[in-house]
C-alpha cells in the first residue's frame, strides 16, 4: 500500500524574522526543490507540486515576507526576497537544490541563482520574465483607486487576467482566496517590486541549466516575454503549454509536474559531471602548488 505523505507547515528563523514554509512529511527523495510563489499569493499555490512531485523531489515551498506565517520586511525588494530564500536553504542544510519560481517568484529565483550559483543545480522559471513591460491603461488607473476599494478591484481584475477559459473552478477559487487573504500592504509592495523588476543583465549572466514554462493563454506575462527570457539565458529551454494561463502550476499541474520531473532527471547527471570536474580541477591546482 502506498504511503500517504502529508503537507505540513514549518518555520525557521532568518535574518529579519520568521519564515514559514510548506513541505511534505516523510518525503525522502535525494533532490530538493525550492518553490517560490508569485505576487499576492503564498506557498499554498504550489499544492499540486507538493503533492505530485514527492516521488522525484523533496519539495520546500517558502512563504515570502508578509504572508501566512512569514514576518513582513521593512525592505520588500527582489534582493531581500532572494537573500531570505538563500538563508532558508542554509538553515535547512539542503546543499545545492533545484529552484522553481512562479511569476514574481521567478524573478527571485533568477537573482538567487545569479548571486549564489553554488546553491542552485537548476532553475524552473514559470510564467515570468526578465523585465516587466510598462503598465497598460487599466493598471495605471488602478493607482487612482482609493485604498479601501483596491482589493475588490484587484480581485475583479485577477479573475479576468490570470486564468485561461478552461481553468478549473478549484484553481480559480484557491487563487482568489489567496489574494483576498493577503495583506493590503503586501499586495502593494508586491506590485511595486514587480514594476521595478529589471533582470536583463542577471538573466544574461546565468550559467545554470534552466527550464522556462509559460501558458499559451497567459495575458499577464505573455509568451513573448518567455521567449525573450529564453533568448537571454544561455542554454535555456522553453516549453509553452497552449491551453493554460498565468497560474500554470494550478491550471496544468500534471504537465508542469511531468516537465519538472523530466528536467531534473536530465540535469542531475550533468550536474554530477560538472561538480566532479570542479573537484578534479581543484585537486590538480593543489598538486601544482606542491
Amino acid at each position: 500500500m502506498r504511503a500517504t505523505h502529508l503537507i505540513v507547515r514549518r518555520f525557521l528563523e532568518a535574518e529579519g524574522g520568521r519564515v514559514s514554509y510548506l513541505t511534505v512529511d516523510g518525503a525522502q527523495a535525494p533532490e530538493t526543490l525550492l518553490l517560490i510563489h508569485g505576487a499576492g499569493v503564498s506557498a499554498r499555490t504550489w499544492v499540486n507540486q507538493l503533492r505530485g512531485l514527492t516521488d522525484a523531489l523533496r519539495p520546500i515551498a517558502i512563504d515570502l515576507p508578509g504572508r501566512c506565517g512569514s514576518d513582513p520586511t521593512s525592505d520588500p525588494t527582489l534582493a531581500t526576497y532572494a537573500h531570505i530564500a538563500c538563508q532558508a536553504l542554509e538553515r535547512l542544510h539542503t546543499g545545492p537544490v533545484f529552484v522553481a519560481g512562479h511569476s514574481l517568484g521567478g524573478g527571485v529565483a533568477q537573482l538567487l541563482a545569479m548571486r549564489h550559483p553554488d546553491k542552485v543545480k537548476g532553475l524552473i522559471l514559470i510564467s515570468t520574465c526578465a523585465k516587466v513591460p510598462p503598465a497598460d491603461g487599466a493598471m495605471k488607473l488602478f493607482g487612482f483607486v482609493p485604498p479601501p476599494f483596491r482589493r475588490v478591484v484587484l480581485l475583479w481584475m485577477s479573475g479576468r487576467v490570470l486564468f485561461a477559459p478552461s481553468t478549473s473552478w478549484q484553481a480559480i477559487q484557491l487563487t482568489l482566496n489567496e489574494i483576498r487573504d493577503c495583506r493590503l500592504a503586501t499586495l502593494q509592495s508586491d506590485a511595486a517590486v514587480g514594476r521595478a523588476m529589471d533582470l536583463v543583465s542577471t538573466a544574461q549572466r546565468l550559467r545554470v541549466p534552466t527550464l522556462i514554462l509559460c501558458g499559451g493563454r497567459d495575458r499577464l506575462t505573455v509568451p513573448a516575454l518567455s521567449q525573450q527570457l529564453n533568448a537571454l539565458i544561455p542554454g535555456s529551454r522553453l516549453e509553452i503549454v497552449p491551453s493554460a494561463g498565468h497560474m500554470l502550476p494550478l491550471e496544468a499541474p500534471e504537465i508542469v509536474n511531468r516537465t519538472i520531473r523530466d528536467f531534473v532527471h536530465t540535469v542531475t547527471p550533468e550536474v554530477a559531471v560538472r561538480h566532479g570536474l570542479r573537484r578534479l580541477l581543484r585537486r590538480l591546482a593543489g598538486w601544482g602548488r606542491v
